[in-house]
């Protein structure tokens, strides 16, 4: 009897003798789909393409779909970009495609800023990378000032202009302001546990007739943000008058602007004993509250009167002045003319420190005990635009 082998035995033994014609075809794998991350300046106008690259680990038969979805970050649509949301095909045999995703251009200084292009859906190929990064660097110097707020005249009845700052020019006026540089050593965080460090005028910029306070993220000298703090000390003090501070204030968690005053005894007598008055100070995290505080020295140690107004809007969406009207044995702060605090000698239980002359302080401290640390929901950078100061007597 003759032994037949079955065929498919036979072309098997012919395959691995090298037969090449007769093998059977290879099983194709499931192609894997990723998407890279990229980062562009943004532009001054126009758009600007944002190019991803989507990609298949291998050529497949078959087409491949797969849904591309933009999604906001730091960046939101349509302001930052044009938002996108299709599907995309790959041809039998095509691996790679370009997509597209218009980001907008502008002229005006901000933080870099993300947003993301999310791949989900896929047809014929699984996900391996799911989420392409894009960031938006910024490439501007000019800031977008928009003067819309409250005002003051430039005269009240029965009093004179004796000082003002207007800001009209380039650089900061050296017969009024100084900057105080670094953390605050050797009380380190300005005694408040705070976490800028205070630089001699890289945070701070003209435009517009405006002076531009920025804080901003960055490491330096061991610090997380740097930002700008100016005082009038042995340059321009007052005793009583009315003071108006036109500005608008920056907001977010752990940012803290401020614009206050020290007694002119301050480097002999030291805090608390001078007096502090503050005119202006807001937490980041709460930009519709205001508060006005007076501190004092009590006994052998510091003691303060703290006052707030709650506003109808945030004071972070525009111009707004702060004043003080101040008298002898009298303090009162407003806000738009409205009033948020009111101080005299009774509210004072130690000896009453604010009937000399004081100085001005204005700045944006980052965290700190008071208004807590930034966080994720805390955009950089943040500004405080100054138009004026006047000083009425």
């Amino acid at each position: 009897m003759k032994y037949f082998l079955p065929l498919f035995f036979l072309i098997l033994v012919s395959c691995k003798k090298g037969g090449t014609d007769c093998c059977l075809p290879p099983v194709e794998t499931t192609p894997t789909i990723t998407i890279d991350a990229i980062g562009l300046a943004e532009g001054n106008s126009g758009t600007t393409a944002f190019n991803f690259t989507v990609q298949l680990s291998n050529a497949s038969s078959k087409s491949v779909t797969v849904r591309a979805t933009t999604k906001s970050g730091t960046a939101a649509a349509p302001g930052d970009f044009t938002s996108l949301d299709k599907t995309i095909t790959f041809a039998p045999g095509e691996t790679s495609i370009k997509v597209a995703v218009s980001v907008v251009g502008d002229e005006f200084k901000e933080a870099d800023e993300d947003f993301q292009l999310m791949l989900s859906e896929p047809v014929n190929a699984t996900i391996l990378t799911a989420i392409g990064a894009g960031s938006i660097i910024n490439d501007d110097t000019k800031f977008e000032v928009n003067e819309t707020g409250y005002t003051t005249p430039n005269t009240y009845a029965g009093m004179n202009l004796v000082w003002a700052d207007e800001f009209n020019g380039t650089s900061l006026n050296a017969e009024n302001w100084n900057y105080d540089v670094g953390d605050g050593c050797p009380n380190c965080g300005w005694g408040n546990n705070e976490l800028q460090y205070y630089t001699a005028g890289e945070n701070l910029y003209f435009q517009s007739g405006k002076m531009i306070l920025e804080a901003r993220k960055e490491n330096k000298n061991g610090k997380s943000y740097t930002s700008t703090r100016l005082t009038s000390m042995n340059k321009r003090s007052f005793k009583f008058g009315r003071v108006d501070f036109r500005a608008k204030i920056p907001s977010g968690q752990g940012i803290w602007p401020a614009f206050w005053m020290l007694g002119d005894n301050f480097p002999t007598a030291g805090w608390p004993a001078c007096g502090e008055i503050d005119i202006l100070e807001v937490l980041g995290q709460q930009p519709s509250k205001i508060y006005s505080t007076i501190h004092f020295k009590s006994g052998n140690t510091s003691a303060r009167v703290e006052k707030s107004l709650v506003t109808a809007n945030s004071l972070a969406d525009e111009f707004h002045v702060y004043s003080l009207v101040w008298e002898k044995d009298k303090i009162k702060t407003m806000v738009d003319d409205k009033i948020i605090a009111e101080f005299d000698p009774s509210q004072v239980s130690a000896a009453y420190p604010f009937n000399e002359k004081f100085f001005f302080i204005m700045n944006i401290a980052v965290g700190g005990n008071w208004p807590g640390s930034p966080n994720a929901t805390t955009y950089f950078p943040q500004f405080m635009m100054v138009d004026y100061i006047r000083v009425f007597q």
